[in-house]
């Protein structure tokens, strides 16, 4: 019965046992193990990517819900039940759903998405992408509270997770990674990024708590629509209330830390981020355009406030506001400037030339982009990511109409595939939880068709930005 309580504990994120004790406990569920034919291959369970299957003596109960099914490695232990429990799970143990694609799930966040499937080569083939992904493809919910068991000498955390997945559809799991694995020597830095990190997370609990589900429909006509996952719409309103407040939270952290003489940086630069969400959605909405430029204007404004607390924080005022080496920040930086340019703010896209200096004439795609409202631009034929971004130089660099059209056809039905990695990726197959979508748009593409005079008609995709 100890056993079976430490381990309860350690499941649901109340307690953890000493080191001697987890290691009781491991050999004592060795005893438990058996084989599932559920998690063979075509079973229901198979998605679960576990070797270790135990029966406990003794149901556990979490939230009314009764199972004596585990499934772990020695690294993570997972109770399985029936049914679609993660939220009701979250409720009782105050977990905050994982918008940002941050927690690692069972398994790995790689085998998650099967909308989409891993060629031979690395590279990743879509299905069709006339429409979003069906609602059962591809999803995923996971709710989380990370607890710090840092001690100065090791870094170390223990997560624990409630998660529903397209992998088995029907079952949740409950659980978490074990104590003490991955701990990593204690320097200043990390446990440092550390803290950042988990109070970034308080704080979109906070914000989440102040956000209660809309009792009244949306008024206006979205331009894109995540599908309904088992029947429950998306909640725009609740959705734009969330990131209005984040984004006021992390102003009001980045103030203290300079009172404090912490990181200012690091909230600027979520401020700089959330105020993209924020406009991203707020056309995404369907709101009004000028209420919509409004917020891509907040947005700009915000990426010079994060570029200024960089170039403070690392003494270096050629500092840009995105890092081109970065995949994350190239394709933010490409979305911001066709924003600007497909809005006819030619003000706004110099702005955001302007945070950028440092990689003035090293990638062809920005150049030629910025070579629409500029003629003194460079003329490269060279740029940092070659997938998806060559079809779209490609458009811009043709002549002919009929190859700038298959061009930029090739780019949309590449995009969302080939940003696999983004922890924004797929966020409108994971919107039940706040702050997890804010729309999905390849805003340059839509730039680029404006700048060409492209039929906007030959070129519909469910990413391609409607014309303002």
């Amino acid at each position: 019965m100890m056993l079976l309580n430490t381990l309860f504990e350690e499941l649901t994120g109340r307690g953890s046992g000493t080191e001697a004790q987890r290691h009781e406990r491991y050999k004592w569920l060795e005893q438990l193990r058996f084989t599932n034919p559920l998690a063979d291959e075509g079973g229901p369970m198979a998605g679960i990517p576990y070797y270790q299957w135990c029966r406990l003596p003794q149901a556990l109960v979490v939230a009314g819900q009764h199972t004596d099914l585990l499934v772990g490695t020695t690294s993570s232990q997972y109770l399985v039940f029936e049914g679609r429990h993660a939220a009701a799970f979250a409720a009782e143990l105050d977990l905050q759903y994982d918008a940002n694609n941050r927690i690692d799930r069972p398994g790995g966040l790689d085998e998650l998405l099967d909308a989409y499937e891993e060629q031979d080569d690395g590279s990743w083939t879509a299905l069709p992408n006339e429409a979003p992904a069906p609602p059962l493809a591809g999803w995923d919910d996971v709710y989380f509270r990370v607890r710090d068991l840092s001690d100065g000498r090791t870094i170390q955390s223990v997560t624990t997770i409630a998660y529903e997945s397209s992998r088995f559809p029907g079952y949740t799991l409950l659980g978490t990674t074990m104590v003490g694995v991955g701990a990593i020597v204690h320097d200043d830095e990390t446990a440092q990024y550390l803290q950042q990190i988990f109070a970034d997370w308080a704080i979109q609990r906070e914000c989440a708590a102040t956000c209660p589900v809309s009792s009244t429909s949306w008024p206006h006509a979205p331009r894109q629509t995540p599908p309904e996952m088992f029947g429950t719409a998306f909640d725009f309103s609740r959705n734009l209330t969330y990131l209005d407040a984040l984004l006021a939270a992390y102003g009001r952290a980045q103030v203290q830390a300079e009172i404090d003489g912490g990181d200012c940086a690091y909230w600027a630069c979520a401020a700089a981020s959330t105020a993209y969400q924020v406009f991203s959605l707020r056309y995404t909405a369907g709101l009004p355009l000028p209420d919509v430029e409004t917020a891509l204007e907040a947005a700009i404004a915000a990426c010079e406030t994060a570029r200024a607390a960089l170039a403070a924080a690392y003494d270096d005022d050629a500092l840009p506001a995105f890092d081109f080496e970065q995949l994350t920040d190239y394709a933010r930086t490409l979305q911001l400037l066709g924003a600007a340019l497909l809005f006819g703010r030619h003000d706004l896209a110099a702005r955001l030339a302007a945070l950028q200096t440092a990689f003035d004439g090293e990638d062809g795609v920005v150049e030629a982009l910025l070579s629409t409202i500029d003629p003194q631009r460079s003329a490269v034929e060279v740029w940092y990511f070659a997938e998806p971004y060559s079809a779209l130089f490609e458009c811009l660099d043709a002549d002919d109409a009929a190859q700038q059209l298959e061009h930029l056809r090739h780019y949309l039905a590449s995009w969302h595939g080939a940003l696999v990695r983004e922890d924004w990726f797929n966020g409108h197959l994971r919107a039940q939880g706040l702050g997890g979508y804010y729309g999905l748009w390849a805003f340059e593409a839509a730039a680029a068709a404006k700048h060409l005079g492209l039929e906007r008609s030959a070129l519909a995709h469910w990413v391609m930005p409607p014309a303002p």
